[in-house]
């Protein structure tokens, strides 16, 4: 092969070498899974609203208003909780299985966000973590909230299942604490983090506020009395008269109406006994009956 031809060669591989890399760093890193509000989303310097649906890749910044609330989830498996007027950053998405790869930075200008991390970070050289500018939150596969008030320049993290790591952000090697479920602590502007403390249901309820949201996380369900859903799935005859957990108290009377018979047509199924169905029918087994069914 001349010289000519060799470096044709070369620049060629070098092109493709190039374009397979740009095409992993645009590779998405999750998606956008549930919006209550208004979601924004920041990519290459410009801002808007993102849908249910829409991509999230690495380098992308996410931000709610003060009624707004979202929810990622991760090609990874993991699952974001994005609470009132918050700002963060997915500075970092690396999701290799077959290397076994696998880290995630993200990083809280403001606001509050829980993160359900994992099993893949569970992994040795697996790493997933969230920064404040006072403190770092690290993990190996768990469940917990960061929160971060930019007017106080304090961190405060909520360990909900498994360890926490936290160490706060500062010029010098500290001290680092580890959040266990119901634990708590707080990172100030040139701090360490303070001692660990357990923290009652609910001051743990003040936490979790903001971050219930309707939509197909990892770990949720559909909440069909929540304002959004209320009206699209169940006829307002079928919803609870009084609030769950109010009603009054089992009274005894004569017989009323079953459920099955009160429920409208978005909801009502068929439910005929299986004994009345083989007698309409001529019997279960005899062939002399043949029963077909068409949608």
């Amino acid at each position: 092969m001349t010289r000519t031809g060799m470096k044709i060669v070369v620049c060629g591989l070098l092109v493709a070498v190039a374009f397979a890399t740009r095409v992993r760093a645009q590779s998405e890193a999750g998606t956008v899974a549930a919006v209550v509000g208004t979601l924004q989303l920041q990519r290459a310097g410009t801002w808007q609203n993102a849908e249910v649906g829409v991509p999230v890749y690495a380098g992308d910044r996410l931000k709610t208003g003060a009624t707004d609330r979202a929810k990622v989830v991760f090609a990874d498996d993991s699952v974001l909780d994005v609470g009132p007027d918050t700002e963060v950053a997915l500075d970092k998405q690396v999701f290799d299985a077959t290397g076994r790869h696998y880290q995630s930075l993200l990083r809280l200008a403001k606001g509050k966000i829980r993160a359900w991390v994992s099993e893949y970070y569970r992994e040795s050289r697996a790493r997933y973590e969230v920064e404040t500018p006072t403190a770092i939150a690290g993990v190996r596969g768990t469940e917990f909230i960061v929160s971060y008030s930019a007017s106080a320049e304090v961190t405060e993290i909520v360990g909900i299942e498994n360890q926490v790591e936290v160490v706060g952000k500062l010029g010098v090697i500290g001290s680092t604490v580890q959040v266990g479920p119901r634990l708590y602590t707080e990172v100030r502007k040139g701090r360490f983090p303070t001692a660990p403390q357990r923290i009652d249901d609910a001051r743990l309820q003040q936490y979790l506020d903001g971050l219930d949201i309707v939509g197909t996380g990892r770990r949720d369900g559909l909440n069909v009395f929540h304002p959004a859903t209320i009206g699209r799935l169940l006829a307002a005859t079928d919803l609870p008269k009084e609030p769950l957990g109010k009603a009054p108290g089992l009274a005894a009377g004569a017989p009323q109406m079953f459920l099955a018979d009160t429920v409208s047509a978005d909801v009502y199924t068929n439910t005929q006994p299986l004994l009345q169905y083989r007698q309409l029918i001529g019997g279960a087994g005899t062939g002399s009956v043949k029963v077909g069914v068409g949608f």
